[in-house]
C-alpha cells in the first residue's frame, strides 16, 4: 500500500517513519530541494533563529537531542536533528525533493497525485505545515526602501543602512527586533496589541518544562492576567500605553522572551502601539496618524495555510479559509476530515509540538493502514473547531491546551500511559515536562525501555 506524504518538514518526516511501521510505502514530496521545512537553510527560520520551545519539546519519542544540546536549539541545530531522524530511520529511499506537488484528486477508493507526472496513490497525508505562504498586509501606498517578510530575513548585514521598522510584535518579531538591536541598528517594534513579556527561565529551568505538566495549573483568563502581571510582565513597565490590565477577564496572549526586555530597557528597541495603515515613500504610517520614518520595513505578520493542490469542493470539506490565521481549517482532532476518506493531516495547526505531530503521524498511519478503525465523533469533532473559529475575543492560540491535545490523541491511539497513582512512572509522568517519549511506554510501537530513559533525562 502506498502512500503519498506532502511535505518533509518534522511533520512529513514522522509521517514517513510512522508508515514505515505499519508496513506501508511512503512515498514523500518535497517541492524545496532539500528536507526540514522552516528550518532548513532557505526556509522561514533566519540564522539567528532559535526554538521558542525548550530541546526536550522539539523531541521526537526515539530520537533524543545530544546531552550538550542547549536549552533552546538554534535553526541549524533543528535542521541538523531532522537529517539526523532521517538517517536514523532510513527516510531517504523515501524522499522526492525538488517534486511540487500540483494537483491531488480522487480516484475511486485512492488519490491521483500530480508532481512531474501522474501517479495514484492508496492514501494522501497533507503535511505541508502552517508556514506556507507569508501574511503581507496589502496596504496603499508606496515605500522606496526594502521591504520584506520575516521568511526572507537573513542577518542585520543584509539590510541597508538606516531605521528599520519591525511589524508585529509575537516571536519572530520580537526576537528580530532584538537581533537588530544587538547588531546596533535603530529599531522600533510596532506592537498592533500588548502581550505579557514572560521569561524564558524559572530559577534557571526553561519556563515550558514547568507549564506543559499533567499537574499545570488550569487558570481562568482573569488569573492568568494577575499571575503574569505578579511576574513583571507587563509591557507597560517599558511604555505606559502597552499597558495591560491585571484585573482583565480577556484570554491573555504572551511571549516568551529574554532578549526583547533587556534591549527595552536600555532604549535599542522602541516600541510604538499600532497597526501599520499606509506606505510613504520613506516612512510607514500608523492608524494612530504617527509617521515612521525607515529604510527597512521588516513583516513579521504571520503565514497563511496554503493548499492549493486540493479541489475546490475538497478545501470545502476542510471548512478551509486561508484568511484565517488563526483557525484556518476544521479537522477533528486537528488531523483527520469526514469528507476525505483514506486522507490526513499532520502538523496542519498552529503551534506543533513534536510530540503532537509524532502521535497524528502515528494515528494517520494506524488508520490509513487499516489497523485501527476511522475515528468516530468526527462531526462533533469539527464542531469544536467550529467554536475555536467563531470565539470572540479570539485566543492567542486554537489549541493552547498542548497537553490536553497530545494527550486526547494518545487516548485514540491507546498510548496513553497509565496515568494512575500507582503507576510506574507516577512523577515524571505527572510533574514532568509532556514530552513525545510518554507515549512509547505503551500500546501499539511502544518501547518501554528507551521511553523511561528519555523521561529520566528531563527534570521532573
Amino acid at each position: 500500500m502506498a502512500v503519498a506524504v506532502i511535505g518533509a518538514g518534522p511533520g512529513g518526516l514522522a509521517a514517513a517513519k510512522s508508515l514505515l511501521e505499519r508496513g506501508l510505502r511512503p512515498v514523500v514530496f518535497e517541492r524545496a530541494p532539500a528536507i526540514g521545512g522552516v528550518w532548513r537553510a532557505d526556509g522561514a527560520a533566519w540564522p539567528g533563529m532559535t526554538t521558542n520551545l525548550s530541546h526536550p519539546l522539539c523531541a521526537f519519542s526515539d530520537l533524543p537531542w545530544p546531552a550538550a544540546t542547549p536549552d533552546f536549539p538554534t535553526r541549524q541545530q533543528v535542521e541538523e536533528y531532522l537529517h539526523r531522524y532521517v538517517r536514523r530511520f532510513g527516510l531517504d529511499a523515501y524522499l522526492r525533493l525538488g517534486h511540487e506537488v500540483r494537483a491531488v484528486e480522487r480516484d475511486g477508493d485512492g488519490w491521483i497525485v500530480t508532481h512531474r507526472e501522474r501517479e495514484r496513490f492508496d492514501a494522501v497525508i497533507v503535511a505541508s505545515g502552517v508556514y506556507s505562504r507569508p501574511h503581507v498586509p496589502r496596504l496603499p501606498g508606496r515605500f522606496a526602501g526594502v521591504a520584506l517578510h520575516s521568511s526572507g530575513y537573513r542577518t542585520a548585514a543584509e539590510l541597508p543602512d538606516g531605521p528599520v521598522v519591525v511589524a508585529g510584535m509575537s516571536f519572530s518579531g520580537s526576537e528580530i527586533a532584538a537581533e537588530l538591536a544587538e547588531a546596533g541598528r535603530a529599531v522600533t517594534l510596532v506592537a498592533s496589541r500588548p502581550m505579557w513579556l514572560l521569561p524564558r527561565y524559572v530559577d534557571g529551568v526553561p519556563r515550558d518544562l514547568i507549564s506543559f505538566t499533567r499537574q499545570r495549573a488550569t487558570l481562568s483568563p482573569a488569573e492568568a492576567n494577575r499571575r503574569f502581571h505578579e511576574l513583571g510582565a507587563n509591557p507597560g513597565r517599558f511604555d505606559s500605553r502597552l499597558w495591560l490590565d491585571p484585573d482583565s477577564s480577556a484570554p491573555p496572549f504572551t511571549l516568551p522572551t529574554h532578549r526583547l526586555p533587556e534591549r527595552l530597557a536600555d532604549g535599542s528597541v522602541r516600541l510604538e502601539p499600532g497597526r501599520v495603515a499606509r506606505l510613504d515613500r520613506d516612512a510607514v504610517v500608523l492608524d494612530t496618524g504617527v509617521r515612521l520614518p525607515c529604510a527597512t520595513v521588516l513583516w513579521c505578520t504571520g503565514y497563511h495555510v496554503d493548499l492549493p493542490f486540493l479541489s475546490a469542493p475538497d478545501r470545502s470539506a476542510l471548512g478551509f479559509e486561508p484568511d484565517d490565521l488563526l483557525q484556518p481549517l476544521l479537522l477533528h482532532r486537528c488531523t483527520f476530515a469526514p469528507g476525505l476518506p483514506r486522507m490526513a493531516f499532520v502538523g496542519l495547526y498552529r503551534g506543533p509540538f513534536f510530540a503532537v505531530l509524532e502521535l497524528q503521524a502515528r494515528w494517520a498511519a494506524a488508520v490509513l493502514s487499516g489497523a485501527q478503525a476511522p475515528p468516530s465523533g468526527m462531526r462533533e469533532g469539527v464542531a469544536a473547531e467550529a467554536r475555536i473559529r467563531a470565539a470572540r475575543p479570539r485566543p492567542q492560540f486554537p489549541h493552547g491546551d498542548y497537553v490536553g491535545l497530545a494527550d486526547t490523541i494518545a487516548a485514540e491511539l491507546g498510548v496513553l500511559p497509565d496515568l494512575s497513582p500507582g503507576g510506574e512512572h507516577y512523577d515524571a509522568l505527572w510533574r514532568g515536562p509532556v514530552v513525545a517519549a510518554h507515549y512509547r511506554l505503551c500500546g501499539p510501537g511502544s518501547d518501554p525501555e528507551a521511553a523511561a530513559r528519555q523521561l529520566l533525562r528531563n527534570p521532573g
